[in-house]
């Protein structure tokens, strides 16, 4: 069995979901992801940063399981490590 690469818009459009919330979710589990390789940060550390977060949801997100993950929620785990989130937008 053969593989494809897929784009991100083609993941979003195989698993039903906006293109436009995936890729801003994907860039801020990327940014989380990031922070705690440098800093050494393990999911259960990062988990108990933030209420309601456990180690297994930490682990799903990572792992690229971001469809029950809100933004809010992502948004709160980087207020968390004390990242500044910063959104613009444009028209298309």
């Amino acid at each position: 069995m053969t593989l494809k690469p897929q784009t991100l818009k083609g993941v979003a459009e195989e698993w039903g979901i906006d293109y436009q919330t995936f890729q801003i979710k994907v860039k801020l589990i990327n940014t989380i992801e990031a922070y705690c390789k440098e800093h050494k940060i393990s999911q259960r550390q990062l988990a108990r940063l933030v209420p309601g977060l456990s180690q297994d949801r930490v682990s799903k997100i990572f792992s690229g399981q971001v469809g029950h993950m809100t933004i809010d929620k992502l948004v709160a785990i980087l207020s968390a490590l004390k990242i500044k989130v910063m959104v613009s937008a444009k028209a298309a």
